[in-house]
């Protein structure tokens, strides 16, 4: 497993800058972000992703992942950006995008999210097919509270739309929050999870945490994902913290975890 930064926390700070400090940190690769003000997605050209690009392979951030997380299910002109967002993704030296869905708005998930549940699908099922024309491999997080909200639902995605082009960023704080066996549900995403969030949580509580606080015993997770065959990117997902002030200390304490979890070799 490999550990991540991410732009979005650094976006005080341009691009180009941003990813230095990534570097920096002593982050193994990066996770861009296209909610960075000056990457956004209508102001992508030819010359600002190949910069972009350049950089990313003379600090040696490897690997790396494209991702914007916006709500194309209800929103149409978010739509068009995470369409324009997903054939930008090979331009910047990487197959793999990262995105989310939307709020659910209709009730609790009984029988009247129905419509609900088939806009999520329909959506989705265009974007893959735009992945697949591109080569791209779209990862879905799913989050608290979200049409697709739980493990059960993204594997329900995944019949729905089966698709090598569709897999799972795994965000193991909202596997904690959200499904009643979280550890199971790790092994039930199984191979399909090929890239990852991670932070602590508090239980009940949807509050990114530094790993080194919270309920959450990540060396379970991180043994489990291990379990899963799993050797992707994992970043580091934080908000509520000065990132740069904060990072170096939990990459440390995150790599002790993670080479405790990897499988020995005899």
């Amino acid at each position: 497993m490999k550990l991540l930064g991410r732009t979005q926390p650094l976006s005080r700070y341009p691009i180009g800058e941003c990813l230095s400090v990534i570097r920096r940190l002593g982050f193994d690769g990066v996770e861009i972000c296209l909610e960075n003000p000056d990457i956004a997605p209508g102001l992508l050209t030819t010359e600002l992703v190949g910069a972009v690009r350049a950089q990313v392979a003379a600090l040696g951030l490897r690997p790396h992942s494209v991702s914007y997380h916006k709500d194309y299910i209800y929103d149409d002109a978010e739509f068009e950006l995470t369409r324009q967002a997903i054939r930008w993704t090979p331009q910047f030296g990487t197959n793999l995008f990262v995105f989310a869905g939307g709020k659910r708005r209709s009730g609790d998930g009984g029988s009247e999210t129905r419509p609900e549940w088939d806009r999520m699908v329909g959506r989705t099922a265009e974007l893959v097919e735009i992945a697949q024309a591109r080569g791209v491999v779209l990862a879905l997080e799913f989050e608290p509270g979200f049409v697709v909200g739980s493990t059960a639902d993204l594997l329900r995605l995944f019949e729905a739309i089966p698709s090598p082009h569709l897999v799972a960023n795994l965000d193991l704080g909202h596997v904690f929050l959200c499904d009643p066996d979280p550890l199971g549900a790790i092994r039930q995403a199984g191979r399909k999870i090929v890239h990852g969030h991670i932070e602590n949580m508090r239980a009940g509580v949807h509050d990114h945490l530094i790993p080194q606080e919270g309920d959450m015993d990540l060396a379970a997770y991180l043994a489990a994902l291990a379990d899963t065959g799993f050797t992707g990117g994992l970043a580091l997902d934080l908000y509520k913290y000065d990132y740069e002030a904060v990072a170096g200390e939990a990459v440390a304490y995150l790599r002790r975890l993670i080479e405790s979890a990897s499988p020995r070799r005899e």
